[in-house]
């Protein structure tokens, strides 16, 4: 009986053990340990009193998941590529491909996207969401209960922000694309959408049913391409671009909103 139950038990592992394997249940760990350990609520609950009175307190909780997003969606995905000894398919997107298709399919999608972020950014729903870090991302708390706006935060937040979208980017359309290539053809560029689109809960109710539809065109850009460059560029500049749009107004209270 046990015999029996150990080779049924085989037959169903069979053939598992490839690098697909590692990227599916790979990646989801590490979109777990995203979500728990980093987090901005985790460095709110955490390590916030450590830092108790810095002028920027709001804003840090951001910086911390944007910097552990680099190490958990770009280094370590390697790490553990390396030491599974992973096939690196087309470098994992890592080169720059075509550059004449991706710079010109980009700038086609950067154009008709920018109109609909600053359609969206008109909005409540998508005002009322970004930036993440809310006011955080460009108020300082200064002595005797007194608050600055600083453009120099702003920019700070947002460079780290758009970091954020290239290791975001790398882990869906370079790792995970490349990694499930050899398996699922181009069937890969709808499994990575899988978790793509329910890492978008708790967005906006548009946006992330449009997710669905931008991880595909994503994913397709990232094969035409063999680079996931282009995408990254772009998702990180349509990101900070609704963030300047919604944030012009504080920023800039004397020039004319665009």
């Amino acid at each position: 009986m046990t015999g029996s139950l150990h080779s049924a038990a085989r037959s169903y592992l069979r053939g598992l053990g490839d690098e697909s394997t590692v990227v599916l249940c790979g990646g989801c760990a590490l979109l777990i340990l995203s979500h728990y350990q980093g987090s901005a609520n985790f460095f709110r609950r955490v390590l916030s009193p450590k830092f108790a009175g810095h002028p920027a307190l709001d804003a840090l909780p951001y910086f911390w998941w944007f910097a552990a997003s680099v190490i958990l969606y770009v280094v370590l995905p390697l790490a553990l590529s390396l030491a599974t000894r992973g096939r690196f398919t087309r470098s994992y997107g890592l080169r720059l491909g075509d550059v004449r298709a991706g710079v010109t399919i980009s700038a086609i999608f950067l154009v008709a996207m920018a109109a609909a972020v600053f359609a969206a950014s008109r909005t409540s729903t998508f005002a009322d969401h970004y930036p993440l870090a809310k006011q955080g991302a460009y108020t300082l708390h200064l002595a005797e209960n007194k608050q600055a706006i600083s453009r120099g935060l702003f920019a700070l937040y947002e460079a780290a922000y758009f970091l954020y979208f290239l290791a975001w980017e790398f882990f869906f359309r370079g790792w995970m694309l490349n990694g499930l290539l050899p398996r699922f053809r181009r069937a890969a560029i709808v499994v990575q959408v899988a978790p793509f689109a329910v890492m978008h809960l708790g967005k906006p109710e548009l946006e992330a049913l449009g997710s669905i539809v931008a991880g595909v065109a994503l994913g397709i850009l990232a094969l035409r391409t063999r680079s996931f460059w282009y995408g990254a560029v772009l998702h990180g500049t349509l990101a900070v671009f609704m963030d300047l749009l919604v944030s012009w107004r504080y920023l800039f209270p004397h020039v004319p909103s665009p």
